[in-house]
């Protein structure tokens, strides 16, 4: 995938590579329990509860359902944490058989390229991509779509989704623009992606960002080779044509979202490696990534999740034994659809919680921590 025309920038939508996560990756080696290894126990049988800051009723089931907040501390592990359990009723969720989605790419060709002069095709393997003269980009294979136009290596200066240079909150989600209101622009783009054989049917989360032309041109940033701004890559004049939406787009099962590995750099599952990705405006699509799109086919079979305890004392069992004095807080649980891959063409899905954690002292950092729901053994993907 030829990316090389989008310049460097501290707002690089698509530098999805970061060196925090070697930290956490490095701790995961360093800890004497492996997935296999994380303990059963419940908290009360526990004896590593501190009981001042404890309470033993802090994850107990209501009603047969998940908790919705869990407070508590086990050692060097305080949980502080939203629980998310979605439709997992009665601790309870459906099992699935999952394939990875093909793609027809001349039908993505014939629909991304329309009206786009192209200067250049390049042909490797599975993958084919098309350069317009009009720095338009388009690459695609069986399972992945990267298009892009000229605004979007603009807005790619001004607006970034990740950890180390997030500037998203400078962007009203309730903005509606003169060419489309929000819902109206949702109800495209979904077309738009069925017209690509991408349809999401109505199980889907959607976050929006309303991207106007000012706060673009306050934040935009270019960077040269030596890290110095570069002004004369800035865009010339921003008007209110240059207005439009940001989605990342996430399928869900069952009202519960899916997840999966996105690279060996990058396990965590957050906003800014979402599998669908969107720029548009007034002029339709500036921007599309899809990762990979998985289809779902139910097996009419129930799984039954493990209590909250067991999944309590997998991660504090997993932190407490790291040979430091570290301190750990756990912010949030939530319930996912977690995709396996078994071979280049092969997954298993696993209901699990991704956990948010994050280390504290001098340098405080997130990460996460991925649970199977039905056993309470980590997985790593």
């Amino acid at each position: 995938m030829n990316k090389n025309k989008i310049k460097h920038s501290k707002r690089g939508l698509s530098m999805k590579i970061k060196l925090k996560y070697i930290i956490p990756m490095l701790m995961i080696i360093m800890t004497a329990c492996t997935s296999s290894s994380c303990s059963k126990k419940t908290l009360q049988e526990s004896s590593a509860v501190n009981n001042e800051s404890t309470d033993s009723s802090s994850t107990a089931q209501v009603g047969g359902n998940f908790p919705e907040k869990i407070n508590m501390e086990i050692e060097r592990v305080k949980f502080d944490a939203d629980v998310l359990a979605h439709s997992s009723e009665n601790m309870k969720v459906k099992s699935y058989k999952v394939t990875v989605r093909k793609f027809d790419k001349e039908k993505i060709k014939e629909n991304l390229l329309n009206g786009i002069e192209v200067a250049e095709t390049i042909n490797y393997e599975d993958e084919d991509s098309y350069s317009g003269t009009k720095e338009e980009y388009l690459s695609v294979s069986p399972t992945r779509i990267f298009f892009y136009k000229n605004l979007y290596m603009y807005v790619n200066h001004t607006f970034s989704l990740s950890e180390d240079n997030r500037n998203a909150e400078l962007y009203m989600k309730d903005t509606d623009f003169d060419f489309a209101s929000r819902d109206e622009a949702k109800e495209l783009i979904l077309k738009e992606l069925d017209s690509l054989g991408a349809r999401l049917g109505s199980d889907y989360f959607i976050n929006m960002y309303s991207l106007d032309y000012e706060t673009m041109k306050e934040n935009e940033e270019v960077l040269d080779m030596d890290g110095g701004l570069d002004k004369s890559a800035y865009k010339s004049n921003w008007s209110s044509k240059d207005n439009c939406y940001y989605l990342c787009i996430r399928q869900s099962v069952n009202g519960v979202p899916v997840g999966y590995k996105y690279s060996d750099a990058d396990e965590n599952i957050n906003e800014y490696n979402a599998p669908i990705q969107l720029l548009y405006s007034s002029s339709g699509i500036e921007f599309l990534n899809i990762d990979r799109i998985f289809d779902f086919s139910d097996k009419n079979e129930e799984v039954v999740l493990a209590d909250m305890d067991k999944i309590s004392a997998c991660i504090a069992k997993k932190y407490n034994d790291i040979l430091n004095e570290a301190k750990y807080s756990v912010n949030k649980l939530e319930l996912h659809y977690i995709c396996i891959k078994e071979s280049e063409t092969k997954y298993t899905v696993r209901p699990a919680w991704v956990v948010t954690m994050s280390q504290i002292g001098e340098n405080t950092y997130n990460f996460q921590m991925i649970i199977d729901a039905q056993t309470a053994k980590e997985i790593i993907l």
